[in-house]
């Protein structure tokens, strides 16, 4: 993707520099008639000598026109606003003008392309409970194209897949090429770690230091790579999930190294050299205190220091408060939605922007888009934090569900008992009361910042199986992080959490494929079957995640909940106790059913006599560490 439309200027009536074709950079590169969008402002940059500055005069269109010209602080932007009217066609303007040096000017003409829209990129925008999203970090899934994996001119030139925080190879042709698998475990839409380009000198593999917003990452497969992923889910009815970063950008972004205002960024004291990772010494860091937002009796230089300091010396604080900036990344985001035909964005570091223009991103994109969706990270430890940060925000659809992470966590890791276990994760679900619509939360057993979920139950692929069922069947959006279907497992730091899909990298490099389900341990392939089989239960049984939600309290060590309407109930049990334990039917009271199924029971196979066995008994029986799926009709 080339960002630099050329300049044409008349040589004849400047010296120097006329004799060479300028270039110039436009943000955002193009725009598309029929936006609903009637204000534009284009950032412009020219590179000028010291004595020298443009004007832009003129732009020549069908019903589009120039509002005003306005130079940077930084003489070598400007910021050019354009009238778009409502009717205005499909169309190249011509953008015009002069550049000087105070003695002598030459004439610009820049050709700016507005397209006409592909509506169809939008037929399957948006999430819902029915959804089920797949995470994946594209540098350790699959490589589909060995020729991208170092690209020269980048800082970082290595590819090294035994080192956890180097580049490993991964792309977006490897993970077209195995939607199909995807698929298979129950996901419709796709998340992707950052895509956009990350040109630091090192850990550059995880895309969280976007060095230019307008680009996708090279090693990725640049942007043709990307329309060719979207078009790919659009066939098989997935959607596209797209990771933004509004809170902060990589030091080598030409928005820190060349920014039109200083005041787009978060920047004190002043800036020191960057050091051979790319990190600013004197750069002060986040207290990661969110609590200062929502605090009223927080200090100041508290608040001030959790919004403003950087996430990390190598992440550039980005000021949101700036209007410039803010109209920048509310474009940017609009631009990628339209050109890629992106269904949803996940907004990573939620708490710590500014909020008032999260509010108001994120309001523009649903006045421009009204079925997009977006979810927050906000990483927060109890429900009223998770509460504040979602429900002040009356545009956002969702936030990525930390508490039940914790819950599960507790319920799964520890032994219940009045406080622990079952009885944290049903008093978590109760607290849904302070949300404004916790059944489209994202709920998720791990993810690409915290241990691998297998590993943190100490490999018992029972209680696999009981978290993955209550994954598939709990209230909100699940998410499954890639590699979880095949019990990996590590627990140490970010490189080794993210490890590499087996398979992902062809048959010299070993005969083991989660792919293809070959050369996996007995355990894996029971794990991967098992995945699948839930994804089974899910589509079959459209009434979880859209009829009547219920719980019950854990009564010996039990915990239960289901899924009702009048025709059918969906009911889920999971026992966490060392023993045999019941639960009692009458417990559904005005729930009443005439027929039971056993569906699922992870601890044995399903014996069709013990469904009537259970209806006399009114008593169904648990194995230790069991979970059960059973289906009434009523």
């Amino acid at each position: 993707m080339k960002y630099f439309i050329c300049l044409i200027i008349g040589l004849s009536t400047f010296s120097g520099s006329a004799n060479q074709p300028l270039e110039i950079r436009i943000d955002p590169p193009h725009w598309w008639s029929g936006m609903n969008i009637q204000s534009l402002e284009l950032l412009l940059e020219i590179k000028l000598k010291p004595k020298e500055f443009y004007i832009i005069s003129e732009v020549i269109g069908d019903n589009i026109s120039l509002v005003k010209d306005e130079e940077a602080k930084n003489r070598d932007y400007h910021y050019v606003t354009l009238n778009i009217g409502s009717d205005a066609p499909f169309q190249k303007l011509k953008i015009k003008g002069w550049r000087t040096d105070g003695e002598s000017k030459a004439p610009i003409s820049i050709t700016y392309e507005f397209k006409e829209r592909d509506l169809n990129l939008h037929k399957n925008m948006g999430l819902n409970q029915r959804d089920l999203i797949y995470l994946v970090t594209p540098d350790r899934f699959a490589n589909g194209n060995k020729n991208n994996d170092v690209i020269a001119g980048l800082r970082e030139t290595t590819i090294n897949r035994t080192e956890g925080f180097s580049r490993h190879g991964g792309d977006l042709q490897g993970l077209t090429s195995q939607l199909d698998y995807i698929k298979s475990l129950g996901a419709t839409a796709v998340w992707t770690m950052p895509i956009l380009i990350n040109d630091m000198p090192v850990y550059s593999y995880h895309g969280y230091a976007v060095t230019d917003h307008y680009k996708i990452d090279p090693r990725f497969g640049g942007l043709k790579a990307y329309k060719k992923y979207s078009d790919e889910l659009e066939k098989r009815n997935m959607k596209l999930v797209m990771d933004v970063i509004p809170n902060h950008m990589g030091t080598y972004n030409r928005l820190f190294q060349n920014p039109p205002d200083s005041n787009w960024i978060n920047a004190w004291p002043k800036r020191s050299e960057l050091d051979d990772q790319g990190g600013v010494g004197g750069a002060t860091l986040t207290n990661h205190r969110y609590a200062t937002s929502y605090d009223p009796y927080a200090a100041p230089s508290d608040k001030a220091q959790f919004t403003d300091g950087w996430f990390v010396p190598s992440m550039v604080d980005i000021n949101q408060r700036d209007n410039r900036c803010a109209t920048y990344l509310i474009q940017n985001s609009l631009w990628w939605i339209e050109e890629v035909g992106v269904d949803a964005f996940r907004v990573d570091t939620w708490v710590y922007p500014d909020q008032n223009f999260l509010d108001k991103w994120s309001k523009e994109i649903h006045r421009v888009f009204p079925n997009f969706f977006i979810f927050s990270e906000s990483w927060v430890h109890n429900e009223h934090s998770q509460a504040f940060y979602f429900n002040e925000h009356k545009t956002l659809d969702a936030a990525a569900d930390f508490t039940m992470y914790s819950s599960w966590k507790e319920a799964l890791e520890k032994p219940t008992s009045w406080n622990s276990g079952l009885n944290k994760l049903y008093m978590n679900v109760a607290s849904d009361y302070q949300y404004k619509s916790p059944d489209r939360f994202i709920t998720f057993l791990d993810n690409h910042d915290a241990g691998r979920f297998f590993g943190k139950i100490k490999e018992n692929i029972s209680l696999f199986k009981m978290g993955i069922a209550m994954l598939y069947t709990m209230r909100g959006i699940p998410c499954l992080y890639y590699g979880t279907e095949i019990l990996l497992k590590e627990l140490d730091d970010h490189g080794k959490i993210r490890e590499d899909m087996p398979g992902g990298w062809g048959k010299k490099n070993g005969s083991r494929n989660a792919f293809m389900n070959s050369g996996l341990t007995s355990s894996e392939s029971e794990a991967l079957s098992f995945v699948r089989e839930m994804a089974k239960i899910r589509e079959s049984y459209s009434i979880v995640n859209t009829g009547s939600f219920r719980h019950w309290a854990p009564y010996d060590k039990i915990y239960a909940y289901c899924w009702y309407d009048e025709d059918e109930i969906i009911l889920i049990l999971a026992n966490r106790s060392k023993k045999s334990e019941y639960f009692d039917i009458n417990r559904l009271t005005e729930l009443t059913f005439k027929d039971l199924e056993i569906i699922l029971d992870t601890k044995s196979n399903i014996d069709p006599k013990e469904s009537l066995k259970s209806l006399n008994a009114k008593k169904v029986p648990l194995l230790p560490d069991g979970l059960k799926i059973l289906h009434f009709t009523r």
